[in-house]
């Protein structure tokens, strides 16, 4: 086995016990659960130093996952329009909303293999920071809305103030 197998290996191995640890966590904290991991992937995000910013969202974007790879996470995202759709970003009740199509999520995958179910507090985790970076490269603050849970991708709504706070 080579080095990258062994060190995925040793990866998956780690999501599946966060997982658990996650799985745990909602049993004995109930709601609260998905409260504390968003806030605290938030946190992450919001506290990283980031090279670039950028109040265009789609900008943001692109350095949202540089920033992300650099810390060696690897979650791709792209933007998606439905067909019927005349623009990227819909306004609603002076909030932003850009759709985001996350496919090859190591969450997701961790979550299936451990059995359990998607749209809880370690994905919320994953929003949290998200949403923390995002907020840190454009100064609104924001949340990652799950719109659908898929096997192959998720389909989430990036929503922000269209005025700074």
């Amino acid at each position: 086995m080579d080095e990258a197998e062994r060190m995925k290996g040793e990866l998956q191995g780690l999501m599946v016990l966060m997982a658990s640890l996650s799985h745990g966590l909602e049993h004995t904290l109930g709601r609260g659960a998905s409260t504390i991991t968003f806030r605290a992937g938030r946190t992450v995000g919001s506290r990283s130093e980031v090279g670039d910013k950028s109040v265009d969202p789609i900008a943001a974007l692109d350095i949202l996952r540089k920033e992300l790879a650099k810390k060696g996470i690897d979650w791709p995202f792209e933007v998606w329009k439905p067909a019927a759709s005349a623009d990227l970003i819909e306004h609603r009740d002076g909030k932003a909303v850009l759709k985001l199509v996350f496919r090859n999520c190591m969450v997701r995958c961790a979550l299936f293999r451990y059995s359990h179910e998607q749209k809880q507090s370690l994905c919320l985790m994953n929003h949290g920071l998200f949403c923390g970076f995002f907020q840190k490269i454009t100064g609104k603050r924001a949340e990652l809305d799950v719109i659908h849970a898929g096997e192959s991708a998720s389909l989430k709504e990036l929503v922000w103030e269209e005025q700074a706070p």
